[in-house]
């Protein structure tokens, strides 16, 4: 007789298992529990935590409130979140100039325009990067380029 043709009961045990009944029911308990807490756990961390954009836009507002280091932390963790995030990015420089860490700061901006070459701001504030570092050709170049994005952008918009 195979174990799955035997029916068990809590009045009826099979003398040679008398344990299987109670094993058998406590490992599908710990099935449900374990559902359970696994179910837990993801409303826990879904609900406590923010997506990128949340995090950009507070980053923005801690900015706005002179708290910089809250804003710095805030737009990190937004790039983690979503390697892809510009305006992340965006703030993350922005943050790195007023530190004055500018090799980290034209990164961002880099990586602003690699992601997005219309962000005509990144164009802007990478120019104004390379005037800190003492790169007045670079920082020419980026200023060019913002302007020839920007008016092309005004162009756009007026026509529509």
């Amino acid at each position: 007789m195979t174990l799955e043709n035997r029916t068990y009961s809590a009045d009826k045990h099979d003398s040679k298992e008398p344990f299987y009944f109670y094993f058998k029911l406590m490992r599908s308990s710990n099935h449900i529990l374990s559902f359970f807490l696994v179910i837990f756990i993801i409303l826990i961390t879904g609900c406590s935590s923010k997506n990128s954009d949340e995090l950009v836009k507070e980053g923005a507002k801690f900015s706005e409130q002179g708290a910089y280091g809250k804003s710095f932390d805030a737009f990190l963790k937004a790039t983690e979140l979503n390697p892809k995030n510009v305006d992340a990015f965006y703030g993350l420089g922005g943050i790195y100039n007023y530190q004055k860490d500018h090799e980290k700061a034209a990164q961002a901006f880099k990586t602003v325009i690699k992601l997005d070459p219309t962000h005509f701001n990144a164009r802007y504030s990478l120019g104004f990067t390379y005037e800190q570092l003492g790169q007045p050709e670079l920082a020419k170049i980026e200023f060019e380029r913002y302007h020839s994005l920007k008016k092309r952008f005004e162009s756009m918009t007026t026509k529509e």
